[in-house]
């Protein structure tokens, strides 16, 4: 299949916007004779001018053959190896060209049986590992650019810019979507989604901050593929979330999820709690809460992982809590606790939120009632040292907001405290002393 090929001249991309860094790896790639393609979002992203906030480069340099061009090389990864090109202030991912798993290549002559046309290339692939469940775990078989184009998930993420011409490569029409403006998936959706259940969010996820429409068999698809987010890995499911929360479009991506079913299986008892128990005001706190995600994005401040999550979370914690005192075993200490640990434990089927970010978000909660009370100087002091003060704060100042509560004197007393209070203390604070040699003994003889 001959490429479409725009030149220089006929599209919008400049070296002025690519990192120094990423140009000084596809240079170097280039003169040492492989191809050196700028690769994915960061192009996508430059043709819809938008600066990228990261640079991946493909090539068909081995792994083996990135690392001897860098000393400032290492290669990562077991399903799949690639090269992190170390830099002071960012890290270049290079990838060596794939072959596809199933799904990507052209469509079919047509009457033949497409999918079971690519269900026998995915198996009979000594380099590709499937589970029971149909989800691929191992696939590392090199192949050409033109391949490596259709194994990619959509097509406006499959376009190369060419550094050896600054051309840009589009194997999959990706051009045309970027124009029409909307996300397609390459290949056949539903055994995309089989592939990684995780592309059905990530579509939503694309769709939401770059203002696209979803192609409708590609939406289809993810109506009737969604139980395939059962399979999807928990660790990743958490980081993928995180990525929504900083996206600036949660607001939009919780109504994708919510139409399209997908809400249900990624969060398992919020979901019943939202539709079900949930109070007006309760929809209403969670709402703004959304917007609030979005509002930082817009003003580039990125929160913490436990304040992200403890905003969209809370709400569902709040009214888990208050069942557990209604039954008047616990102090309300324990109560959060076991309302935290409850949450994580439904949610763990789906998300897997780490211990530590777990036991943070019971401080930035538990410690809500304390800025209601200023008696004891001492007890205060101590609180504005905590580590999580600050988070705390931003929560308390929220709820406020949020649920209509007047809380603006104690809001100004608590900032006016913070702002004489000494920051908290790291061990990078801490005076370096040098370390004591330790006297040699001599040898007895």
């Amino acid at each position: 299949m001959e490429p479409t090929i725009l030149q220089r001249s006929d599209h919008c991309i400049s070296r002025n916007n690519i990192s120094k860094n990423a140009l000084t790896v596809l240079y170097r790639l280039n003169e040492k004779g492989y191809k050196a393609y700028l690769a994915g979002g960061c192009v996508r992203d430059l043709m819809l001018g938008r600066q990228p906030k990261d640079f991946d480069v493909a090539t068909d340099a081995s792994p083996q053959e990135v690392k001897r061009c860098f000393r400032n090389c290492r290669l990562i990864g077991r399903r799949f190896r690639l090269a992190h090109v170390m830099f002071r202030d960012e890290i270049i991912e290079v990838a060596t060209f794939r072959a596809p798993t199933s799904g990507t290549l052209p469509d079919p002559v047509e009457g033949e049986d497409s999918e079971t046309e690519e269900v026998s290339q995915l198996s009979s692939s000594p380099d590709v590992v499937i589970n029971e469940e149909g989800v691929v775990i191992r696939d590392n078989e090199y192949g050409t650019p033109q391949e490596d184009a259709f194994r990619r998930d959509f097509t406006v993420n499959a376009l190369f810019y060419d550094i050896a011409d600054f051309s840009i490569i589009d194997y999959v029409g990706g051009l045309e979507d970027l124009k029409k403006r909307v996300i397609h998936c390459i290949g056949d959706p539903e055994v995309r989604y089989q592939e990684d259940p995780v592309r059905m969010i990530r579509a939503v996820r694309f769709a939401s901050t770059l203002d696209l429409r979803i192609e409708q068999k590609t939406y289809d698809a993810i109506l009737s593929q969604t139980s395939q987010m059962l399979h999807a890995s928990h660790a990743r499911m958490y980081e993928e979330i995180l990525k929504f929360f900083y996206s600036g479009a949660m607001e939009s991506a919780f109504k994708y999820w919510n139409e399209t079913g997908l809400l249900d299986v990624m969060f398992p008892g919020f979901t019943e709690w939202y539709r079900e128990k949930a109070t007006p005001e309760e929809v209403h706190w969670h709402h703004m809460a959304l917007q609030q995600l979005d509002k930082w994005k817009a003003h580039n401040i990125k929160a913490s992982q436990e304040l992200a999550y403890t905003l969209f979370l809370a709400p569902y914690i709040c009214s888990v809590q208050a069942e557990i005192m209604a039954r008047g075993d616990l102090s309300p200490r324990n109560s959060w606790m076991e309302a935290i640990e409850q949450v994580q434990r439904i949610l763990s089927d789906r998300i897997l939120i780490p211990k530590r970010i777990a036991f943070k978000i019971f401080d930035l909660l538990y410690s809500q009632d304390r800025f209601t009370d200023r008696r004891n100087e001492q007890r205060t002091i101590r609180f504005l040292h905590r580590s999580y003060f600050r988070d705390a704060l931003v929560l308390f100042k929220f709820d406020a907001l949020a649920s209509g509560i007047p809380q603006a004197d104690l809001i100004a007393a608590w900032t006016a405290d913070l702002k004489k209070a000494p920051p908290p203390s790291t061990h990078k604070d801490r005076p370096h002393k040098p370390r004591r040699r330790r006297r040699q003994r001599r040898p007895q003889h």
